[in-house]
Formats: structure tokens, sequence, C-alpha cells
């Protein structure tokens, strides 16, 4: 696989992801998404840095669209990605993408590197020919990449619930038409927290 280096906004420059870059991008992750008031209430800030550090392990995850963004010669974002599975109601299963955690370095946020991310991986996810996207993620942010509620293709959790966080995104048009279905993640999504936890203590 050759590792392109993709240029945006002449400033910041996108590739996949190396094995170098691990601690590197889950101490960005961290950075990211800590936030100290769940220290008391979860006994740690955030768990997403442990998630990317065990993604990387699972037979979900997917490496050819594992991205970095790079700016000023330093990691300032990564995008990774999992398969996912539709269970239709007629007993057939449709294997889709999710993607998270999506994660920019605080002092690099609000200057479209994670708008890069997302932008750049949904294109090679087409390029690869995966049909769809199921995200949890911001109904205010993702809408702009096409993201349109998942109820609006009579897809539900796999609790066979609907809110407007649950988005979809059909990478081909017309390849969720029609079908009714629920969404399962990939098992890694289960994390244990004391894991988590422990991991923690090395940043």
């Amino acid at each position: 696989m050759i590792n392109e280096t993709i240029t945006y906004n002449k400033k910041v420059q996108i590739r996949l992801e190396v094995e170098n870059d691990w601690k590197e991008v889950e101490r960005l992750t961290r950075e990211a998404f800590w936030k100290e008031k769940n220290v008391q209430e979860k006994g740690i800030g955030c768990d997403e840095h442990y998630l990317a550090h065990i993604l990387r392990t699972s037979p979900d995850f997917l490496q050819e669209l594992d991205f970095v963004a790079v700016m000023d010669d330093q990691i300032v974002g990564n995008i990774m990605y999992t398969v996912s599975t539709l269970e239709l109601t007629n007993g057939t299963q449709l294997e889709v993408l999710t993607f998270g955690p999506l994660s920019v370095k605080p002092s690099f946020q609000n200057q479209g590197i994670g708008s890069a991310l997302v932008t750049h991986s949904l294109k090679e996810a087409k390029r690869l020919g995966f049909d769809a996207v199921i995200i949890f993620g911001h109904p205010n942010y993702y809408p702009r990449f096409g993201f349109k509620e998942a109820k609006e293709f009579s897809i539900t959790t796999k609790d066979g619930e609907n809110f407007p966080a649950f988005m979809a995104l059909e990478l081909f048009e017309g390849s969720l038409h029609g079908l009714s279905a629920s969404c399962h993640l990939s098992d890694v999504f289960d994390m244990d927290q004391a894991k988590a936890i422990e991991f923690d203590k090395e940043f």
C-alpha cells in the first residue's frame, strides 16, 4: 500500500498512520477528548485514546482508512474506521463503515483539520468500494458532509432506537434505499473501563 500524502489548504497534509505515530496519536486523542469533570464520575477524563490503542488490533479495524493530519511538522489530527454490520429484517447482513474516534489537537481545532480528515477519508472509503457510513456524531456538524438521520433510511441502533446523533451516509446513491435494518458496531467499542484507566497511567 502506497502511503500518499495529500495536501489541503496549503497547510494540512494527510497521510496514512504508521506505527511510529501510534503514541503521538493516542496522546493527541487524549488531549482532544479529556474532560476533567469525567475524572470523578468515571475515574478517567476520557477513554477515546484507549479506544484508539485497541482499535488497531481489532479484526474490524481498517488500516487503509486510518489517516493522520500533519501541520507544522506535527501530527494534529486522526480519524479511524471500523466495519459495522447492518442486520436486515429479511435476515441478510450488509457491511458498512463507522468512523471514530475523530480527533484534532485542541490548539489546532477550528482550522478545518477535522473536515479535511472526514472529506478525504470518505473519498477513500468510496474508492475502496464501501457502500455507506454509519456514525454517532454531532447532528449540527456532520450534515455538511451529507449525513442524514439514520431513521430516514429505516435504520435503527442495535437496540431499535433512533435519535439525531445517529446518522448515515450513502457513499453511492441508493445504497441504503429500501432497507429496514439495525446497526451493530464492532465489539471493540465495548471497552473495559478498568483497562482504560490503567492505560491512561502511561500519559
